[in-house]
């Protein structure tokens, strides 16, 4: 095997070329600015491979790949707001429950608030020392915490529970909803319409998503390992594979727009959809995109509002 050697603009489009690729002359300057690793990513759905594994890339424009892209930037940039939206919601119902139910600093017993029938007393014992030593963490790197009115910290210089959710990451507060107990999830869970089993489900494929989009990582191509919980009233819309002579939905990308919209509906009715709707538009030009990227063909995707 061959040691990679450095590769020209005009040689990495002539290797595109090779592999089945049509360089049309539309923007191929770009390639000196987007890495040739990243344009593949956003071709390979569109390839084939020989028996030696070769790769045919089927007579695709480059000027398409770019454009997937392109489109791909201007989604995880539209839906990373509407994430934040929900984020800041979900930080904001939970406060406002555990401090309505345990006061100011009760929520530093999680034994008081977790469900104790689902997680054994070491997994909250390591959830809470794990908390704890964030919470510390980013109180020394706060200036505005410095100005806030000691009454909001105990004796061991904690936060109130309004503090502290603001100062804890997406992924430390799904980490205490994981362990909610019954009627506490049951509580957050209905300020979304939805149920406890699909709130845990849905906000663990959004931390997942949320993190895609802040890595420039390929989301209109995904495919969900975990696949979240489904409603049936969203299969009309959603692309189903046969597989082992039954039909399995998506694990697509439509997935998590759906799951955005439902939730971000509840927490604002009136909020302006037009952005990611133009943008999948744009991605689900025809029934076959629609389908890569996870629905049923191009007007279901015209149906989302």
């Amino acid at each position: 095997m061959g040691t990679p050697k450095s590769l020209s603009c005009n040689e990495l489009l002539h290797l595109f070329s090779s592999r089945g690729m049509r360089i049309d002359g539309v923007d191929n300057h770009k390639i000196q600015h987007i890495n040739y690793y990243k344009l593949k990513e956003f071709a390979e759905p569109f390839a084939t491979y020989s028996e030696d594994g070769m790769i045919n890339y089927n007579c695709i424009h480059f000027s398409t790949v770019l454009k997937r892209y392109y489109q791909d930037k201007n989604l995880r940039v539209s839906l990373i707001h509407a994430i934040e939206k929900i984020e800041i919601s979900i930080k904001t119902n939970l406060a406002r429950i555990l401090g309505e139910r345990y006061g100011a600093f009760g929520y530093l017993n999680f034994a008081q608030w977790a469900n104790r029938s689902k997680a054994t007393r070491y997994t909250i014992e390591k959830k809470q020392y794990r908390i704890k030593e964030e919470l510390q963490n980013s109180l020394k790197r706060s200036d505005y915490i410095s100005s806030q009115s000691k009454d909001n910290f105990d004796v061991d210089n904690f936060p109130s529970i309004w503090l502290a959710i603001d100062l804890l990451t997406f992924d430390s507060v799904l980490k205490m909803i994981e362990i909610l107990s019954e009627k506490n999830l049951t509580q957050l869970a209905s300020t979304y319409n939805c149920s406890n089993l699909e709130l845990v489900s849905w906000l663990k494929c959004l931390h997942f998503i949320r993190n895609i989009c802040a890595h420039n990582s390929n989301l209109i191509d995904i495919k969900l390992k975990t696949k979240p919980k489904i409603r049936s009233v969203w299969k009309e819309q959603l692309f189903y594979d046969e597989k082992g002579g039954q039909e399995k939905p998506t694990n697509g990308a439509s997935i998590v727009i759906l799951i955005v919209m439902e939730l971000v509906k509840m927490i604002n009715s009136k909020y302006n959809w037009s952005r990611i709707q133009n943008v999948i538009s744009s991605i689900c030009s025809n029934d076959e995109e629609a389908q890569l990227f996870g629905f049923k063909n191009k007007k279901s995707v015209d149906l989302l509002s």
